[in-house]
């Protein structure tokens, strides 16, 4: 039951953030080899652009293997780049109802036993996807149907 899904942005920035990383560590070894082979110290200075581009590119891989939503059999989690994860057990779940139009990043809205709503805004797809264009906004339909699917299995496990 074990699924979890990403939003295109989040996949890309799993690419980018290695290949802005590989760009740093390529910069400190061209650093390092002209000021062995001029002899001039002077080339260590691209010391600190390289130290950035690790640095950033650590923090968007960082960023896009945190920002997801989960689906396991305690119930469900999700992330986004920046922020605290925020988990929803299926024990407290009283249901999942489908979101008002106009938040790109909102999912569901997860009613609890208590009363209380839980909006699940993960998965957050940009307003120029293609999908987005054609429809009006992001498409979050197989999101959730996944977390009803889970849902109702858990609900049928209990039983």
């Amino acid at each position: 039951m074990d699924t979890t899904f990403r939003s295109a942005g989040s996949r890309i920035n799993q690419i980018v953030g290695p290949m802005v990383m590989l760009i740093g560590v390529a910069a400190a070894v061209a650093a390092v080899v002209l000021t062995f082979a001029l002899g001039h110290a002077g080339f260590l200075g691209l010391l600190v652009p390289a130290v950035l581009a690790l640095g950033g590119g650590a923090l968007v891989l960082r960023g896009a293997l945190r920002s997801r939503l989960r689906i396991d059999a305690q119930g469900f989690r999700w992330a986004g780049f920046f922020g605290p994860e925020r988990s929803v057990p299926w024990e407290r779940l009283l249901r999942i109802a489908p979101p008002s139009p106009g938040d790109p990043r909102l999912v569901a809205l997860a009613q609890l036993h208590d009363g209380t709503t839980v909006p699940v805004r993960a998965v957050w797809e940009p307003a120029t996807l293609a999908s987005s264009l054609s429809s009006g906004g992001p498409d979050h339909t197989a999101v959730q149907n996944a977390l009803i699917a889970a849902h109702r299995q858990w609900l049928a496990g209990r039983r």
